[in-house]
């Protein structure tokens, strides 16, 4: 007899024990979000990263709840939000203490997501697998879709989506990896001779042939010092072909990083119209942490900015 078998515990199980092997990483996160955000059979679902939520929430509803929050919080969380650098050469000093945590309620996150906490209140909040420890405040707007040993995924809710012409799409967000390495453009693997630290792999962005850069900066997050560098694809032709065009069938696109935990695989890099900008921070653990404010389509960036920006300078970093 045939057992019927929960479309999200197939796919997960897919993901786990063979799409390492068959896929490229950005296609395998593209199947695990729509995984975490499409509607299942028997399962109530909360969030559709794909579409619009029903009520119709404007970009100058959430600029307004915004400013809002941070005035209802800041006496509280003074000392968190002025933690951090991110906007300053200099950077500042790390907050001693941290603000109570929001409480939520829980969450059925799909096991691809790890122990993500989807849609989120304005509030302070932290991660519960990534390595090490991130605390964060956002106001209303974003959802955590993915909180994982190696990668956290913050979606904006009122960002752009870009879909590739092998029909994955993406969000506009925020997205921290744990221990990135420089990815070669011939193969899924480290380039030779590039180091580790957020200073070598800042460098090595800023020297990148075949990437539009600029703004290379020193700063501080959350006790961690590093470099912020901006990002895009060039529209003229590259000097080299890279194997991640084949992922997703864009002539523009560029492999950047790849994991160096081998129990917390990713892959990162930009396609198409996509700009971001990269923090490289050599966090208290002795890890080096990526932190990407994503613009995949491109079209939204200075919005995207203004939103993200002060989540990223709320960063705090356990030791």
């Amino acid at each position: 007899m045939n057992e019927r078998i929960d479309p999200e515990v197939r796919v997960a199980g897919w993901l786990t024990d063979e799409a390492e092997a068959r896929a490229p990483e950005r296609l395998i996160h593209a199947a695990r979000e729509q995984v975490a955000t499409t509607r299942q059979i028997g399962r109530v679902r909360t969030l559709r990263l794909r579409l619009r939520p029903p009520t119709v929430i404007t970009r100058t509803d959430i600029a307004a709840a915004c400013v809002l929050a941070v005035v209802i919080t800041a006496a509280a969380l003074g000392s968190f939000l002025n933690q951090g650098s991110g906007s300053s050469p200099s950077g500042s000093a790390s907050p001693t203490t941290r603000p109570s945590l929001t409480s939520l309620t829980p969450y059925a996150c799909p096991s691809a997501g790890g122990s993500c906490l989807g849609p989120l209140p304005a509030g302070a909040f932290e991660t519960h697998s990534f390595l090490p420890t991130v605390g964060y405040l956002v106001p209303v707007g974003w959802s955590n879709t993915q909180d994982t040993r190696g990668q956290v995924d913050l979606s904006y809710l009122a960002g752009g989506v870009y879909r590739y012409p092998d029909g994955t799409s993406f969000h506009d967000g925020i997205s921290i990896f744990r221990r990135p390495v420089a990815e070669s453009s011939v193969s899924r693997s480290p380039v030779n001779g590039v180091g580790k630290t957020a200073r070598d792999l800042a460098q090595w962005l800023d020297g990148h042939v075949d990437l539009d850069v600029s703004g290379l900066t020193p700063v501080s997050v959350g006790g961690a010092s590093g470099y912020r560098i901006n990002v895009s694809a060039p529209t003229g032709p590259r000097t080299s072909p890279d194997h991640c065009t084949a992922d997703h069938g864009e002539p523009r696109c560029e492999s950047l990083f790849i994991s160096d935990d081998p129990a917390a695989s990713f892959g990162f890099g930009i396609v198409g119209p996509e700009s971001a900008i990269v923090y490289l921070l050599d966090a208290p653990s002795g890890d080096t942490v990526l932190v990407v404010i994503d613009d995949v389509d491109g079209a939204d960036r200075a919005e995207l900015t203004a939103a993200a920006m002060p989540v990223v300078e709320s960063i705090v970093f356990a030791p």
